[in-house]
């Protein structure tokens, strides 16, 4: 997968107002208040009138006030109503004005993508989910796996990591699996049959990759031309080309042009990736070096170096020799092509399948998925957040954003978005050989400080050896017992 650049190379009611009616008052007044006023003066009829005596007080009498029994419940009754839209207000309506939206921040801590390929999509998660912060930062790959691991439940632990797609046997007790409610292991029917195999334990998802990589064979398409030959499509045929494209000086004896950069380790990238392929090409399990399988494997990997001498350690780094156009063909994954590319614009070169043996047409897989940590506080938000990115509008919307920086973007993980990659000459090869994707603990670059680096080590140091002159039968011994003594520590590796 893309990992360019390489950093190893040197996101209440309202008031009453005006004036108040007085004269409402005494609209207003009862009899209780009229009662109580004092007798209006006694006026003398005039001539036209009949004289009537004036009535005693005795006599007269006055209306007593309704007896109604529920007069004097009324003030209580509107008493306790406003009491009762007090409380409402009190408990309900001023706590929605006042109420503050809780925002959780996911931490994603990414690999090789910067944050300008991935702002676009987290700005449109963000402006769907308000209470949902991500906060993304490209991380170095140099101790990446120990330092989430050792960023446990501090302030700004991820919730969000990548990782390789062979570290399952190492992380499984230190990740949080997806809740079947937003993934379930038959949704990964829409990926790549080596997705289930690499994330999938116990029926529980433990990462999701955004991308497919592996090897591909780049070669020089002028040489090739030059000499009239074509990409060789399997292993016999490759060390053929690769011997009859290497020039070297007759007095010096140094490789002026080397045909392949396969052979070595110490100036071969990806050369672990290469030796395991042709191991379970040759139907070997690289966790027994004793096999005779393996053995052949790796015979055949050195004798390019010690006995056709199409390359050597002498060259320069298998990418830069062949941007620089020194040697013909390598086997590298997508993200180099990018690296070639950045190095020298004006080469020209294609890519092709990786080459293979007869009745094992096995592709090597090496990429990444996102995954959770067990100590994250959010793991649901970010399992939700994961699934999102995951969608294809989400990946061909990454992708776009990466091709504006470098020359291709992550192949799809999604079978679904294969043919939209089908032709495309330089990432069409990488989709093209993903159903045939096989993998094991001999990935270069994981920078894992595990089982990858670890692996890896031991098969070092028997290729130097046979590079140094040792034998096969030399170099097998210790080669098995160290790589027997690693796998137990990983009892779930396979």
């Amino acid at each position: 997968m893309p990992k360019f650049p390489d950093p190893t190379k040197d996101y209440g009611s309202t008031p009453v107002t005006g004036a108040i009616d007085l004269s409402v008052q005494g609209k207003e007044m009862g009899t209780a208040d009229i009662k109580n006023e004092a007798p209006p003066l006694y006026v003398a009829p005039t001539s036209q009138e009949p004289v009537q005596p004036a009535p005693s007080l005795a006599s007269t009498t006055v209306a007593a006030p309704s007896s109604s029994p529920f007069r004097n419940l009324i003030p209580v009754v509107i008493g306790l109503g406003a009491i009762v839209v007090l409380i409402v207000l009190a408990m309900v309506v001023i706590p929605m004005f006042n109420k503050k939206t809780i925002v959780t921040t996911l931490n994603y801590w990414g690999l090789w993508e910067p944050s300008s390929v991935m702002q676009g999509v987290i700005a449109d998660y963000e402006a769907k989910n308000p209470n949902i912060k991500i906060n993304y930062t490209m991380q170095a790959p140099k101790n990446y796996r120990t330092r989430f691991l050792a960023a446990g439940t501090q302030a700004d632990a991820p919730d969000i990591v990548r990782i390789h797609n062979t570290w399952l046997p190492m992380l499984k007790k230190d990740l949080s699996p997806a809740p079947d409610t937003i993934l379930k292991v038959s949704d990964l029917s829409s990926y790549y049959p080596i997705v289930q195999k690499n994330f999938v334990s116990g029926g529980k998802i433990y990462g999701l990759p955004l991308e497919i990589d592996g090897l591909a064979l780049l070669y020089n398409e002028d040489i090739l031309k030059e000499s009239g030959a074509t990409p060789p499509s399997d292993w016999n045929a490759l060390r053929k080309l690769a011997f009859d494209l290497t020039k070297t000086n007759p007095e010096t004896k140094i490789i002026e042009r080397a045909g392949v950069a396969l052979g070595t380790t110490n100036n071969v990238d990806n050369w672990s990736d290469i030796l395991g392929l042709l191991i379970l090409q040759n139907s070997g399990d690289p966790g027994k070096p004793s096999e005779t399988a393996v053995q052949d494997a790796l015979t055949f990997y050195t004798i390019i170096s010690t006995q056709d001498k199409s390359w050597d350690a002498t060259q320069p780094n298998s990418v830069y020799a062949f941007a620089t156009g020194t040697v013909a063909m390598i086997l590298a994954p997508s993200w180099q092509v990018s690296e070639i590319k950045a190095i020298n614009p004006d080469l020209n070169f294609k890519v092709a399948p990786a080459p293979v043996l007869p009745s094992a047409n096995f592709a090597w897989a090496t990429y990444w998925g996102e995954a959770v940590p067990l100590t994250s506080k959010n793991q649901t938000e970010a399992w939700k957040f994961i699934k999102y990115l995951s969608t294809p509008e989400v990946l061909q919307k990454m992708y776009a954003g990466a091709s504006q920086i470098r020359a291709l973007g992550e192949p799809y993980s999604l079978t679904s978005l294969a043919s939209s990659l089908a032709n495309d000459p330089l990432a069409g090869p990488y989709v093209s050989q993903g159903p045939n994707y096989k993998s094991w603990y001999m990935a270069d670059r994981t920078f894992d400080d595990g089982i990858n680096d670890g692996i890896s080590k031991y098969y070092e140091d028997a290729i130097n050896g046979i590079n140094g002159g040792s034998t096969i039968a030399a170099v097998i011994k210790p080669l098995d017992e160290g790589v027997k003594q690693l796998l137990l520590k990983y009892p779930e590796a396979k």
